[in-house]
């Protein structure tokens, strides 16, 4: 039975807030775990307490300080590119770019060749990291590494601030007056690995293929670095990196997650929204010198995402590295652009990136 979607700017705005009708209290994923993922698989109160726990480690005051190192470490992954001469934009610089921001941000330096292991999707981290040729889902992978990870957290327990790292400061968290229990720890944890990871990968990537091929917009952004946020924002409403996300109706919810019938969700697409021809009558262009208009990429209203200020310094620590000092990168070869469809408001197809599988460049 094919699944209700709520298509189009407005419509999917409006069901978005409405979290009475349109409820995040459900279970995502549930061909690789069995926990929740916090807070986004909740409803207010419950959602409310646990983002307000989590988000001072999203916060500007937070990420603004390891800027400098976002940048350093853009120096270094393009430095090396050119040294090699050509290279893969997105497993040579936007994967290794983002884990290794991941590991500032964590302070989780020693995790950085693990993360990096898993590839881009930690649902496919044991495939990818075998040399697989098809990924398949599988949560051992992330499982193990939180068993891992919570078991050193509490059994050494780092009450310091200035000495704690991500997981100590997880596996410490109260919530509403009490300690979060260890399937609570997995559902934030799960937000932190998962939810910045390949939809990040893909921004920079767009970005990059983008500036490679488009002398006169390289140039403009060059010249004017005010211009980065509108850009990025502009990308993120393109490539629309979470195409659609599930929520559940009021009449469809039950106490356990396992006597639900998830055929029953209804899907708000995000990419239909964002490709809104009412809205942006040529959606399906990018274009950074277009009227600003808000996107709904990174969700709406309570549920949005908690990432995106960490996306946006993420994503501006490495133009301002690339374009500073242009690498003269040309194409090598035809990028592999794998392309996937949705339906818009009006049944009308919407042709959008799915995912960037090569990037070839090479120094010209």
């Amino acid at each position: 039975m094919e699944r209700k979607e709520i298509r189009g700017y407005d419509a999917v705005r409006n069901a978005a807030k409405d979290f009475d009708t349109y409820s995040s209290d459900l279970l995502g994923d549930r061909d690789v775990r069995s926990y929740r993922q916090l807070p986004l698989e909740a409803d207010p109160p419950r959602h409310t307490s646990f983002r307000s726990a989590v988000q001072p480690l999203f916060l500007s005051a937070a990420i603004e300080p390891k800027v400098p190192q976002f940048e350093a470490l853009a120096k270094k992954l393009i430095a090396e590119l050119n040294a090699r001469g050509s290279g893969d934009i997105a497993s040579e610089i936007s994967l290794p770019f983002v884990i290794g921001c991941l590991a500032i941000i964590y302070d989780r330096p020693q995790d950085y060749e693990e993360w990096l292991s898993w590839g881009p999707d930690v649902w496919t981290a044991d495939s990818h990291s075998s040399g697989a040729s098809e990924h398949i889902r599988d949560g051992k992978t992330l499982q193990a590494y939180l068993d891992r990870v919570f078991d050193a957290a509490q059994a050494n327990l780092v009450t310091d601030p200035d000495k704690q790292d991500v997981w100590d400061v997880v596996s410490q968290l109260k919530v509403d007056g009490g300690p979060i229990t260890r399937y609570e720890m997995q559902g934030i944890a799960n937000v932190l690995l998962a939810g910045g990871r390949d939809t990040v990968i893909k921004l920079l990537t767009g970005l990059t293929w983008h500036l490679v091929g488009n002398d006169d917009d390289r140039e403009f952004l060059k010249s004017n670095q005010d211009w980065f946020n509108r850009t990025i924002a502009e990308m993120v409403r393109f490539l629309s990196p979470l195409p659609k996300m599930e929520r559940v109706l009021e009449a469809d919810k039950t106490a356990s997650d396992a006597d639900r019938d998830a055929s029953k969700y209804v899907l708000l697409s995000f990419v239909s929204a964002n490709h809104d021809k009412s809205i942006w009558s040529d959606a399906d262009r990018f274009d950074m010198h277009r009227e600003r208009k808000p996107h709904l990429a990174f969700g709406f209203g309570r549920h949005s995402c908690m990432g995106m200020n960490i996306t946006e310094h993420e994503a501006g620590a490495f133009l301002r590295v690339l374009l500073n000092d242009w690498p003269n990168w040309i194409f090598d070869g035809e990028p592999e652009i794998e392309w996937a469809s949705a339906q818009a408001a009006d049944g009308s197809e919407i042709k959008f990136i799915d995912r960037f599988k090569s990037l070839k460049v090479t120094t010209s």
